[in-house]
């Protein structure tokens, strides 16, 4: 095993290895009950469609499962050689947040429709229900 791989050792690591295992070991097994299906029915495309898909789940599961650890070993410093933890980066610069402006602020409705809009809906957020 890898130095920067000793944590898939542990038991809640291993647990996740049979789990996976299973899982693949299951799919092919689906598969291959899939494709005795396809030739029970003198190869039937859908269902030797759906054996092809089982194999590819089989593999995309165990694919994912590696891309997982070794995702993890390069996040967790304890499961890296000393040498291999990379220096801290430098914190990012603070950005001050900016208010949004006010609709009201230089705005200038694009035609007298949607002026007489935008003061119905002013009236109409006093209060009034009627045209004075």
């Amino acid at each position: 095993m890898r130095r920067g791989y000793r944590f898939t050792g542990r038991p809640g690591w291993i647990l996740g290895h049979l789990l996976v295992l299973a899982a693949a070991v299951a799919m092919v097994f689906l598969g291959r009950w899939q494709l005795h299906v396809s030739e029970a029915k003198h190869f039937s495309l859908q269902n030797f469609g759906y054996a092809l898909q089982w194999w590819a789940f089989a593999g995309f599961a165990v694919l994912m499962w590696l891309r997982v650890l070794r995702d993890h070993a390069r996040e967790d410093p304890s499961a890296q050689p000393a040498e291999a933890v990379p220096a801290p980066e430098a914190p990012v610069a603070y950005r001050r947040y900016v208010m949004p402006q006010s609709a009201r602020d230089g705005f200038e409705p694009a035609d007298e429709t949607h002026a007489a809009y935008n003061e119905y809906l002013a009236r109409l957020a006093r209060g009034e229900t009627e045209r004075t």
